[in-house]
């Protein structure tokens, strides 16, 4: 089996390569890269099944190294080794792209821990495959349905999730030959998208969920009807548990309300959206949330937003367009008049502050 590690500090890169028992994991082959782009290029060279990377490095850093990772190879286990400073940015940027994330100093236990668990997953898929590109096309279904799903999850529309599962199911079925170990990459990918949007949606998962997320294991054998089946049965199910719940609340809760908006102030989410997902008026909503907050619900969500983006900018390595994007403006210009509005000061300004 192969690893890289990928930190642009030699003594970072030469403790990671002497705190880990490789021998044991059954690891022998380690590589080293001082920057994103030499690391991608040994990746294309040696295909690795595991990566360890830091996130702040010279040229390309670890965010849009972990962005192609895992467009291109969707197999391989990653983890994230980095400074405290940046780990409040850092986590929620890569949140569903990495395996593991630990903070320096390196723990000798933490790093082998996380290699024993990459190499755990690794395990699951019959036998360890080296790391391939996936099909371009086939990656390209792959993600729209993920945001299809997304979407009609936030809708709670189970007839939808239903739907967009089978289209998954059938572009996997006119594959000829699927590759070896991505019935479990998928199975392992739209399980944790629900688990992030229960989170977002500030609910748990039901425990049948959580035990076919846990303990249903998916190999390159299981039949790709078999494994599709579970994932729509367990979305469908949670969902509607979700619903059932909020429809025979007696009242709104607003604790609730506040927890959902601090979690998804990067989505496109409007008064409306968040009166059907719990399943009250708009006009009852607003009132109720007015009273008790002190605030309407989108003073408190742009109040929320531009206090994340200040934060953001504090990092001299996030530009102003990543900070908008990152709590949920796409439109830059809007951004600085809302955010001067709110602060007194541009992004700019804050940036040169910082």
């Amino acid at each position: 089996m192969k690893a890289v590690i990928i930190d642009d500090e030699f003594w970072v890169r030469n403790s990671i390569r002497h705190l880990a028992d490789w021998e044991r994991l059954g690891i022998d082959q380690i590589e080293e890269a001082e920057d994103g782009l030499s690391g991608l290029n040994i990746i294309a060279q040696i295909h690795p099944e595991i990566v360890i990377t830091d996130m702040k490095m010279r040229g390309m850093d670890g965010a849009q190294l972990l962005q192609k990772i895992s467009e291109d190879y969707p197999f391989i286990r990653k983890i994230v080794i980095s400074g405290f400073d940046d780990f409040t940015y850092t986590k929620q940027a890569i949140l569903s792209k990495v395996d593991e994330y630990l903070i320096k100093p390196i723990n000798p236990e933490e790093l082998n821990r996380a290699l024993e668990k990459a190499v755990r997953e690794l395990g699951v898929t019959r036998g360890i495959h080296a790391a391939k590109p996936l099909d371009k096309q086939l990656l390209k279904i792959i993600t729209e349905l993920k945001h299809i799903v997304t979407r009609n999850f936030h809708e709670m529309n189970t007839e939808a999730v239903k739907k967009s599962f089978k289209q998954l199911e059938q572009a996997l079925s006119d594959q000829e030959i699927l590759q070896p170990g991505l019935n479990n990459s998928l199975y392992k990918q739209f399980m944790l998208l629900l688990e992030e949007q229960f989170a977002l949606s500030g609910s748990e998962l039901t425990s049948e969920a959580q035990a076919n997320a846990s303990h249903f294991y998916v190999t390159d054998d299981t039949p790709v009807s078999e494994w599709i089946d579970v994932l729509s049965a367990t979305y469908v199910g949670s969902l509607e548990e979700l619903i059932n719940a909020r429809k025979n609340k007696t009242r709104i809760n607003i604790n609730e309300i506040r927890k959902f908006l601090d979690l998804s102030y990067a989505e496109q989410v409007s008064l409306g959206t968040i009166a059907s997902k719990f399943f009250v008026s708009k006009e009852h909503l607003s009132r109720t949330f007015k009273q008790e907050v002190g605030v309407t619900v989108m003073d408190y969500l742009i109040t929320k937003r531009i206090e994340k983006a200040h934060q953001l900018l504090q990092d001299s390595s996030v530009s102003i367009k990543s900070a908008a994007e990152a709590v949920g403006y796409s439109d830059l210009t809007y951004f600085h008049r809302i955010f001067k509005k709110m602060t007194g000061m541009t992004p700019s300004q804050i940036r040169q502050d910082a």
